[in-house]
Parts: structure tokens; C-alpha cells; sequence
């Protein structure tokens, strides 16, 4: 099982869709099964588009929630790091 690091970025932007009210609950909860599985090394569902990130985010990963909500994470070692979470302009603006 990975240890869970969670970056400043990621925690504003929970707060920052909780908030906004786009998002339901079962979407949140989703989003915790999500990374629950990827904390246990678990398959993820095809369905949530699961690829590596390019560029300047090289050591990155990205999952689809939904269409345009995206989580951003990095796996080391023993470490699960959830970095963003938001749509494709809102992840995508911060590493132009």
C-alpha cells in the first residue's frame, strides 16, 4: 500500500469544487475510491483514461473523473501524490 502525500494545490482545489457546487457527492466519492485504488495498486477502470502526463509534467499522471475533471498525481517509491485536481484549463494553465 502507497503512503498518501497530498501538495497544497490539491487540497485548494477540493475546497475549490466542493464549493463551486458543479460537482455531486457520488462524483467526490468516486474520486475517493479513485484514489484509494491507486493507494492499493489497484486496476483502474478503462473508462477513466489513465496516462501519463508530457512535457514539462513528464513524471505525471492524469485521470479523467469525468470528462473535464482531471486528478493529477505522481507514484515514487512508496508515495501516492496527489498534486492537482480541476479542469483541462485549470491544470494545464499552471505548467504553461
Amino acid at each position: 500500500m502507497l503512503e498518501i502525500k497530498v501538495e497544497k494545490s490539491f487540497q485548494k482545489d477540493i475546497q475549490r469544487d466542493k464549493k463551486s457546487g458543479k460537482y455531486k457527492d457520488e462524483e467526490f466519492d468516486e474520486l475517493k475510491s479513485i484514489i484509494q485504488k491507486l493507494q492499493n495498486n489497484e486496476e483502474i477502470d478503462k473508462k477513466y483514461k489513465r496516462h501519463p502526463l508530457k512535457g514539462t509534467m513528464l513524471e505525471l499522471e492524469s485521470i479523467h473523473i469525468k470528462n473535464d475533471w482531471l486528478l493529477i498525481f505522481a507514484i515514487e517509491g512508496t508515495f501516492l501524490t496527489l498534486i492537482m485536481l480541476g479542469k483541462h484549463t485549470q491544470v494545464y494553465k499552471k505548467y504553461k
